[in-house]
């Protein structure tokens, strides 16, 4: 390791291609869920392989009639496949699926690059999208295909949905939801359905995600904080290309003041502006999106998490801070409480937000760098610019642990 002002820089082949002994290492250091360590698990082991090239389109259409001849029968017909632009972790591409019975479905196909930003578990994704339909609008979750036996990488099918991400006329240019503008016409009634909806979630029964899919942490134990922490650690670890000592000065904070769980709710993970879509002529939002980094644990995550100054923006007045760009943070709070019946605890807010941020700079000052350097994703320019927020992720993270400390 060299050191170069004050930053100990590490040797590129430790991350690059992480040992056995190394992974084990970490694992043990920094114990978590058995759906999240899969998912860490699958990451590196799928590191050995090639990086990204390019897949022809009809290469992921005859794989998509492939599967789709397995699941639904020999008749079937897969036309009008096209890809689709959008998202910084997933590979997209839009099908007509015909089972020969008459009838048509609009699909969608969402698979892996060779890595992705976020490490998630494909089955504990499309478990979720399945335990939830009932409950809130979110596309059909049809088909999985975790191991890649059809696609070149893993991958699911689930229902097309309609509607935009932002209003059609907004000129934020921001990425993937950071900072989107919906206007003042359009606030007041997806502020409603945003809230609903996420009380919605946190109150649904969770009987219906068990093992290995989703496990529940143990209520009044420090478990979830603790999983939720290591799962970002073991990323750290195994991503970092330098030491950052605010990181580890907030990972032991972290640690110590790990809060206890009340309850268990299913957790969105990354519920925010730009992972929903809405129809403008309503104002009404059609379907919540990206449940990838889905888990059960502790609401106040999502809290937390869609509250961030890195997903808001200031009103007209130029004086009030919209979480999500659509309302302050202290009225979405009073609306949840409303909406689902359950109390709020500011402290645990706090220590959520420092996970997230901590897990943001995770993402970009790590993860995300290293997959680009390595040419593992398709979105690898899209990648290197999240790496511009860092040094206000980092100053964020400082004052947090000023306050604290």
């Amino acid at each position: 390791m060299t050191n170069v002002g004050g930053i100990t820089e590490r040797p590129p082949s430790l991350q690059d291609h992480p040992s056995d002994a190394l992974l084990a290492e970490v694992r043990e250091r920094y114990p978590t869920d058995q759906p999240s360590q899969d998912a860490l698990d699958q990451k590196y082991a799928r590191r050995r392989g090639p990086g990204w090239s390019p897949t022809p389109l009809e290469t992921i259409a005859d794989s998509v009639r492939k599967w789709m001849r397995h699941e639904v029968g020999p008749d079937v017909e897969v036309t009008d496949v096209r890809w689709l632009t959008g998202g910084a972790s997933k590979i997209q591409a839009a099908f007509t699926l015909r089972p020969g019975d008459g009838t048509e479905q609009r699909l969608l196909v969402r698979m892996d690059p060779p890595e992705t930003i976020n490490c998630t578990n494909k089955r504990t994704e499309f478990a979720v999208m399945r335990a939830v339909r009932d409950h809130l609008p979110v596309p059909d979750a049809c088909w999985i295909d975790a191991e890649a036996e059809y696609l070149p990488e893993p991958a699911l099918i689930c229902g097309f949905a309609e509607g935009v991400t932002k209003p059609r006329a907004a000129t934020t240019g921001q990425v993937s939801g950071l900072g989107t503008n919906f206007g003042p016409a359009l606030r007041p009634s997806l502020a409603a359905d945003f809230v609903a909806h996420l009380g919605t979630l946190h109150t649904m029964p969770i009987d219906a995600l068990r093992p290995p899919d989703a496990v529940a942490p143990r209520v009044g134990s420090t478990e979830n904080a603790l999983w939720r922490l290591n799962f970002e650690r073991q990323l750290w670890e195994l991503d970092r290309a330098e030491d950052v000592p605010v990181m580890e000065v907030a990972g032991a904070w972290l640690e110590r003041n790990a809060p206890a769980l009340d309850r268990a709710s299913v957790v969105h993970g990354d519920y925010r502006s730009g992972n929903f879509l809405f129809d403008e002529s309503t104002g009404r939002i059609s379907a919540v999106l990206d449940w990838e980094s889905a888990h059960l644990g502790d609401r106040h995550a999502d809290l937390a998490y869609c509250t961030q100054r890195l997903y808001g923006h200031y009103a007209e007045d130029g004086r009030t801070f919209l979480a999500s760009g659509l309302l302050p943070a202290e009225d979405l709070y009073e609306a949840y409480r409303r909406t689902s019946g359950l109390e709020i605890d500011h402290d645990r807010i706090r220590w959520y937000r420092m996970l997230a941020t901590y897990a943001a700079i995770v993402k970009t000052l790590a993860t995300s760098v290293r997959v680009a350097r390595l040419g593992r994703s398709h979105q690898d320019v899209l990648l290197t610019r999240l790496e511009g927020v860092v040094p206000v992720l980092l100053g964020q993270l400082a004052v947090m642990l000023e306050e604290v400390l």
